[in-house]
């Protein structure tokens, strides 16, 4: 109902006997969307709060303002020292202007989401506050006084119609008409009921009410209000306070309730995916009941060989293994061994991981819970770093991933390969690289006082064996050492270091699901 020609007429009959006479001593800006305008005069001042945000659109009236001394610029500079000579509403139209005494005016269009306030002089459009309303240029302001014919004879004429008889209705008034059974009614009580409507909105105090907590102003008295005003001056300003404070509540909350769905979302589709993951390798054929069948067979398997039928004495049925040719039988169960050593060390880190990221979704709820729940916008405001949590994740150097507790930081390309190496790592964190080939660099974080898992250091090196040319091989050797004895001599180029001491180990390349955000 604000944005109401009829409560914008007693708006209008109350800044009229407010500004009369008053001079225009600042007309500024320093927010996208809203206007400042200082009038005094030798016993008062008064501020006029704008606040043309497409979402909001709303008036404050102050007896003061303090202008920040920062990104603060004036506006309309050509009334500066003018004084206001009257403040008027256009007839059946959401609009009013103030005329001052350089004879030009200012319309303050009350369109909602397409507000605007404009300079005019001689019935023509000279400058635009919110310049990206183009069509506002071509507007004519002596159109949007309408003279509308309120006689009954008209009435009758537009068939009772209360759209085509006064459009200014608006949205509210006409609810209110069919809440009163109007479209029932014969033309007699239609017209009384009419008459009667427009009667109270034009005496009716103003209401304030909250629907779905958003708060809104009427003309009508709806159920309990939780505030009353006989003054239109007071309902804009409470009207103003209770809906930009849920506006830029809701606008606050939503900033950091967003990223923690997102995390949310995220977290428990990782879950489903490595729970999924999880049972397939909990169903796949154990590495080591091959290897077994194949040690118990060793006479019948002939060196050379593709492929053999055994019998597996686990199901008592006969089984197909294939068998690299150029290893022996004994290489080859070795190898499947190996297999199911890292099968087992996969299932591992596959329940960890589930179990911690089930862990980090009870938190996000929790977080969530208790954003969704809190009232106040400064601590709202500070919950939102957590939405910059993706943009700081392109700035690292690494691909971070959690094994079994322990942080393993994988090197992007060389450059960031030597950020990693020579600024990042400590000198006690473990240092892999594939052996004799290119690839990334690749560090374990040091736990102080704790010895480095083997099965951890086994998964890292697979890792960086994943991060190398040697990708694609069954097998590929890896060096691992204290970051302290690998050093980069002045001249070498980008990922380039010397390794002075240095472990292999044989893996086989892997890479793993748990990358996390560190």
């Amino acid at each position: 109902m604000f944005h109401n020609y009829f409560f914008l007429k007693r708006l209008a009959k109350s800044l009229d006997q407010l500004l009369k006479g008053k001079e225009l001593l600042e007309c500024f800006s320093q927010n996208k969307d809203e206007l400042i305008l200082g009038f005094s005069d030798e016993n008062q001042a008064t501020y006029i709060r704008a606040n043309l945000i497409p979402q909001i659109g709303l008036l404050q009236v102050m007896d003061d303002f303090k202008r920040a001394k920062k990104n603060s610029v004036d506006i309309f500079s050509d009334l500066i020292g003018a004084k206001v000579e009257s403040v008027n509403v256009f007839q059946y139209e959401r609009s009013f202007w103030i005329d001052f005494s350089n004879n030009q005016s200012l319309v303050f269009k009350m369109h909602g989401s397409r507000s605007n306030i404009l300079l005019t002089e001689n019935n023509q459009v000279l400058r635009l506050f919110r310049s990206k309303l183009e069509n506002d240029r071509e507007l004519t302001p002596s159109a949007l006084y309408k003279n509308i014919d309120l006689s009954f004879e008209r009435f009758q004429s537009v068939e009772a119609n209360p759209s085509k008889f006064l459009p200014a209705l608006g949205k509210e008034v006409k609810k209110h008409l069919q809440e009163q059974d109007y479209q029932d009614r014969d033309l007699s009580a239609k017209w009384r009921l009419l008459t009667e409507t427009l009667e109270a909105l034009g005496n009716n105090p103003c209401y304030i009410y909250t629907k779905d907590e958003k708060p809104f102003l009427t003309l009508f008295a709806l159920d309990e209000p939780e505030a009353i005003f006989e003054d239109p001056l007071l309902a804009c300003n409470d009207l103003y306070i209770r809906y930009t404070r849920w506006h830029y509540l809701c606008e606050a909350k939503n900033k950091a309730v967003k990223p923690l769905e997102d995390q949310i979302k995220k977290t428990e589709n990782y879950i489903q995916n490595t729970e999924d993951k999880l049972l397939k390798v909990l169903d796949r054929r154990g590495y080591d009941e091959i290897a077994n069948i194949i040690m118990a067979n060793l006479n019948q398997i002939l060196k050379g060989s593709e492929q053999v039928t055994l019998l597996d004495f686990y199901n008592n049925s006969e089984i197909e293994i294939k068998l690299n040719p150029e290893l022996s039988p004994q290489k080859n169960a070795e190898n499947l061994y190996r297999k199911a050593k890292n099968q087992n060390l996969e299932i591992a880190n596959l329940e960890g991981n589930i179990e911690s990221r089930k862990t980090k979704l009870e938190q996000l709820k929790k977080q969530l819970k208790k954003v969704q729940n809190t009232e106040e916008i400064k601590a709202l405001r500070n919950a939102t770093p957590v939405a910059q949590g993706s943009k700081r994740e392109i700035l690292r150097p690494y691909h971070a991933y959690e094994i079994m507790g322990y942080q393993v930081l994988v090197g992007k390309n060389a450059k960031h390969n030597d950020q990693l190496t020579l600024k990042i790592a400590n000198k006690n964190d473990m240092w892999l690289h594939a052996k004799d080939v290119a690839g990334s660099h690749v560090v374990i974080k040091d736990k102080a006082g704790k010895n480095l898992p083997k099965d951890v250091l086994e998964m890292a090196a697979q890792l960086a064996a994943w991060y190398s040319k040697r990708k694609t091989d069954s097998l590929c050797p890896v060096i691992y050492t204290p970051k302290k004895y690998v050093r980069k001599r002045k001249g070498d180029p980008p990922g380039a270091v010397v390794v002075e001491k240095e472990d292999v180990i044989t893996v086989i390349p892997k890479n793993y699901d748990n990358q996390v955000n560190i």
